[in-house]
C-alpha cells in the first residue's frame, strides 16, 4: 500500500488600512535566512476550522485582534516535494494600530509593518513566496467571496 498524500493547509491575511497594507517581515530559513515579507499566514492546525484559523494567524503574527470580511482566493500551489492549500482572507484589525508587535509562539516574525501598494510590487525580490503577488493580485482585482462559502463541520 502507498503512502497517503497529505498537502498542507495555510491561511493567509490582506489587511488594509488608509491605502497601506499589513506586512511580516521574517528570515526565512528556506532561502538561506533571508530577509524577506509577506501576508500575515500560517498553517490550520489540528482540530482547527480554516476561518479559527486565519483569525488565530492574524492574533499571532500581528498581535492585534482581527475580524474576517471576505475570501480573496484559495491557491493550489505545487512545489517540488509538497502541495500547499492556501486561503487568502480580506480581513481588517479591530483596534487600528499603528505599531505593532507579533505575538507569535514561534517568534519568526521580525517586525509588522504597513506598506504601500508600491513597496509590496517593488519589494517582489524579497516576496517570501510567489503567492504574495497572486494574493494581492486577486485582491486589487476585487476578487471577493462570502465567508458562507466555506461550511465548517463540527462533531
Amino acid at each position: 500500500m502507498s503512502q497517503r498524500f497529505k498537502p498542507y493547509a495555510t491561511v493567509a491575511l490582506i489587511v488594509e488600512h488608509n491605502g497601506k497594507y499589513l506586512i511580516v517581515e521574517e528570515y526565512n530559513e528556506d532561502q538561506d535566512n533571508r530577509l524577506v515579507f509577506g501576508n500575515p499566514c500560517g498553517h490550520i492546525d489540528a482540530r482547527e476550522t480554516i476561518l479559527e484559523a486565519a483569525i488565530r494567524e492574524g492574533h499571532e503574527e500581528t498581535g492585534c485582534d482581527v475580524e474576517l470580511l471576505s475570501l480573496v482566493s484559495i491557491d493550489d500551489y505545487v512545489k517540488d516535494n509538497e502541495t500547499i492549500y492556501r486561503f487568502c482572507f480580506e480581513a481588517k484589525l479591530k483596534n487600528y494600530q499603528e505599531n505593532m508587535s507579533p505575538d507569535d509562539p514561534d517568534q519568526e516574525i521580525l517586525a509588522v509593518k504597513w506598506y504601500t501598494k508600491e513597496e509590496i510590487y517593488n519589494g517582489k525580490d524579497k516576496w517570501r513566496t510567489r503567492l504574495v503577488g497572486k494574493n494581492f493580485d486577486a485582491y486589487f482585482k476585487g476578487q471577493r467571496y462570502p465567508l458562507s462559502i466555506i461550511n465548517s463541520i463540527h462533531p
